[in-house]
């Protein structure tokens, strides 16, 4: 069901909003990637932080580090999956990542491990969170390794594709084994993080042309934050609460994005309007007197992202 969304900006106010979540999205999603997953993450021993901070240049690492949390972040906000992948950085160290295969006769001291830290939305997937964890963190481990053994590492396989768009479509996705690892919000979510120029791994440079050509994520909250505003004139939504169907207008709201801002960052954007989904356009009671987006939001608040 597709419902028409009564208050609506004017072309010129799109153009604004979405220079304003590229705003909000260049002064955060940095900072939030390093506090949630590098350095600054709060829970890390200090020789755990420091050998983070160590490991930044070594992109092959992060490739592998990153691909875990998003592996077990499928929803792309999960506090447990990313304190999990950083638990077991310090638990079992740069090896773990490097030479997996050195692990497959721990794995059940590996999962046991994570068990006690994960906390997947099983309720989702219809599956115990025990198979899930086993299915996630194993299959993490044989994929590095049967890639690497094929490819070299995760560097070379991936940078053999000439920008994001084409490592997400014709790589990621079509990969019999990451396909199967990551639903594609999580492959955006990862193609975001390890291509874009503002981030570490940068697997294509710093070559600003390559951020027109990343994808956006357009998760649950970033529909409702569009929704809400006023962006989008019209969004799929469950008939009952109207929660947004996010999967329904990705390539929508990417196409909308492109045209009102072609000369903007479309993962950025997203971020932004992520951040504001997470920080203030709450579900219920949502808080518009404080949201950097109050001056321009029409406040159709009746979406929902769940």
């Amino acid at each position: 069901m597709r419902k028409k969304i009564n208050r609506q900006l004017s072309n010129s106010e799109r153009k604004e909003l979405l220079k304003e979540l590229e705003k909000i999205g260049v002064e955060n999603a940095r900072k939030d990637l390093e506090s949630t997953l590098l350095w600054e993450s709060p829970d890390l021993r200090d020789e755990t932080k420091q050998e983070l901070r160590k490991l930044i240049n070594d992109k092959e690492f992060l490739l592998r580090y990153l691909l875990l949390a998003a592996v077990l972040d499928q929803q792309a906000e999960s506090e447990t999956a990313r304190k999990t992948a950083r638990k077991l950085f310090e638990q079992y160290g740069y090896e773990f990542f490097m030479k997996p295969e050195n692990y497959f006769d721990k794995i059940y001291e590996v999962i046991e491990f994570a068990l006690k830290i994960y906390e997947p939305k099983t309720r989702v997937i219809r599956i115990s969170k025990e198979g899930i964890t086993f299915f996630r963190i194993g299959g993490f481990m044989l994929t590095v390794h049967n890639i690497s053994n094929k490819y070299g590492g995760l560097y070379n396989y991936f940078s053999k594709y000439n920008n994001p768009r084409a490592l997400l479509n014709e790589g990621i996705l079509r990969d019999p084994l990451l396909s199967g690892l990551l639903y594609e919000k999580a492959a955006r979510l990862y193609v975001g993080w390890i291509t874009h120029p503002m981030l570490y791994v940068k697997i294509f440079g710093d070559d600003e042309r390559i951020r027109s050509s990343i994808p956006m994520v357009v998760d649950g909250h970033v529909t409702k934050v569009l929704a809400r505003t006023g962006f989008l004139d019209k969004v799929s939504v469950e008939k009952e609460r109207n929660i947004v169907k996010a999967e329904e207008e990705r390539k929508r709201i990417e196409e909308l994005v492109r045209a009102f801002r072609e000369d903007r960052d479309p993962f950025l954007i997203d971020y932004g309007a992520f951040w504001v989904g997470i920080n203030y356009c709450k579900e219920e009671n949502p808080n518009c007197g404080q949201c950097p987006l109050k001056n321009i939001c029409k406040k159709n608040t009746e979406f929902r992202a769940y």
